[in-house]
């Protein structure tokens, strides 16, 4: 008796949220499993070809995706209807057909035409016994002031077999910065000198026009052990390089990020938005997918990858959340932006052109919700039901929406370890970020077993769930247009000082 009088005193200390809005359930109530199924089974269909960037099939898709917004009596927030166009350029950075020769005093190392790959290139190059400078590193700080014309630059990359996640972040944005220094010092070429063969080379570029029409210094890649190994040992006096780049094959093209715009009703909030996004691009056929693909065709008939879970669940996500909100009343006091981007996975390019040209200025963007990956449920580390994690989780107080959210809908919004920290960079939010923007990607999965396979269709798409952790966004995305206080980035992580850095600036140094 005593035991149960205690837990009964411990039941009533518990605190009850109090019951939601009669609008916001019924808001709740629109989001359903089987329009999630219907849009899906579309978008993700063999007649959208794997919706490639670009392709006729993402353009079908940015259609359909206009049309749903439309059909919610959504604001169009593009500069064409629900459409913001980007003029880009298609680039396919030409094979090397010609070896590589580097000397050395009276040594000479060859490097077969078959073991390089161009990473960039604005046009065809032809060096013959260029001198060459070394670096033992690519620290973008060597090459500050340096003048470097005339030369080609040869660097040796770090190892990444033994570094950690972010160490090899670090990395990539020193390599990125190395680049750009060379370009501007005027040099001939940069030749980076990899440890081994087994990194993977990313598809064929496809550039901002400001990018394409700039002159770049080639840059080549080769994984060559013996290479290094042949910098580390060689006399660096009078070393010169000789080789030939093609020039690349460029075609003009025109891609959409697709958007719809719910507007505030608080006469001064309005002014400020939450976005939510997701990219409704996948990797097309086995003839466009190319190092994208982690399943090879093999002897399959398959050749699409319809990317059902990645990312058709996020854009059907955005489509039926958006959709459920369209006809709440009141208005949240915030503008909520829906926006689905082309590109991801060539690089995220929707949403680093939607960074440069936001329908919302960037300092009264108060958040992004992206959404990824978040109908299957047969993740690789057991089954997720009723769960979701969030990349960045301790980044900023965004979590702190999404895990509120959850407990009312029944959703357990969790850290991930691993995924967390290692996954903030490798969806769109990542450059919404580098924006300043409080941005995270929810996910339910971050691997399962047709990650850019060709299995990756509709029917293996949890409805229910995925329906289940919508209302939990919805609800997070609600609480986010009514809050007075816009979400921080967390001061206390070291990791977010890039992105409070890119905040202060966005706002005037507030």
């Amino acid at each position: 008796m005593k035991n149960l009088i205690l837990l009964a005193l411990v039941a009533s200390a518990t605190p009850v949220a109090p019951p939601l809005p009669a609008n916001v359930e019924r808001a709740l109530a629109e989001v359903r499993a089987n329009e999630l199924k219907g849009d899906l089974s579309f978008l993700a269909s063999d007649v959208l070809q794997g919706r490639f960037t670009p392709s006729p099939g993402l353009e079908v898709a940015a259609e359909f995706i206009a049309s749903k917004f439309r059909a919610a009596g959504l604001e169009p927030g593009g500069d064409h209807d629900y459409f913001q166009m980007a003029e880009m350029v298609d680039r396919r950075l030409p094979t090397m057909t010609a070896n590589l020769t580097l000397y050395s005093g009276d040594r000479t190392f060859l490097v077969p035409a078959g073991d390089l790959a161009v990473e960039a290139t604005s046009q065809a190059a032809h060096l013959d016994r260029v001198p060459v400078v070394f670096f033992a590193t690519k620290d973008p700080a060597l090459l500050k002031g340096a003048d470097m014309r005339g030369k080609a630059l040869v660097s040796v990359e770090a190892d990444a077999r033994n570094l950690s996640g972010e160490q090899v972040r670090a990395e990539r944005r020193r390599a990125r910065a190395f680049d750009q220094a060379a370009a501007l010092s005027g040099a001939l070429l940069s030749l980076t000198v990899l440890h081994n063969k087994r990194t993977v080379f990313g598809p064929p570029h496809l550039l901002f026009m400001e990018q394409a029409t700039a002159s770049r210094t080639p840059m080549l890649v080769a994984p060559s052990e013996e290479l290094a190994k042949f910098i580390a040992e060689a006399s660096h006096e009078a070393a010169t390089i000789s080789v030939d780049i093609p020039a690349p094959f460029d075609n003009k093209v025109i891609v959409k990020n697709v958007i719809g715009v719910l507007r505030g009703t608080d006469p001064a909030l309005a002014k400020t938005a939450v976005l939510l996004t997701a990219h409704y691009d996948h990797i097309g056929t086995v003839e466009t997918a190319g190092q994208m693909s982690m399943q090879a065709a093999g002897d399959s008939l398959d050749r699409i990858y319809n990317g059902a879970n990645d990312d058709g669940s996020g854009t059907v996500s955005v489509i039926e959340v958006a959709r459920a909100l369209s006809k709440i009343e009141p208005r949240p006091k915030r503008s909520i932006v829906f926006m689905t981007f082309f590109g991801e996975e060539r690089g995220e390019l929707g949403s680093q052109f939607y960074g440069k040209h936001p329908v919302f200025p960037i300092a009264q963007t108060v958040a992004d919700l992206n959404l990824e990956q978040v109908g299957r449920t047969d993740s690789t580390t057991g089954r997720q039901l009723s769960n979701a994690t969030v990349t960045g989780f301790d980044y900023s107080d965004v979590t702190t929406f999404l895990t509120r959210a959850g407990e009312r809908v029944g959703i357990k919004v969790y850290r991930d370890a691993q995924g967390s920290d290692e996954y903030f960079t490798r969806s769109d939010n990542d450059a919404l970020a580098e924006q300043g923007v409080p941005a995270h990607t929810i996910c339910v999965a971050f691997d399962y077993p047709d990650y850019h396979g060709l299995g990756d269709e509709w029917p293996k798409i949890d409805y229910d769930n995925m329906a289940k952790v919508d209302r939990m966004v919805l609800l997070a995305l609600l609480d986010l247009a009514n809050t007075e206080k816009e979400p921080q980035w967390n001061a206390q992580n070291p990791k977010t000082e890039h992105f409070r850095a890119a905040r202060a600036a966005s706002q005037g140094g507030k």
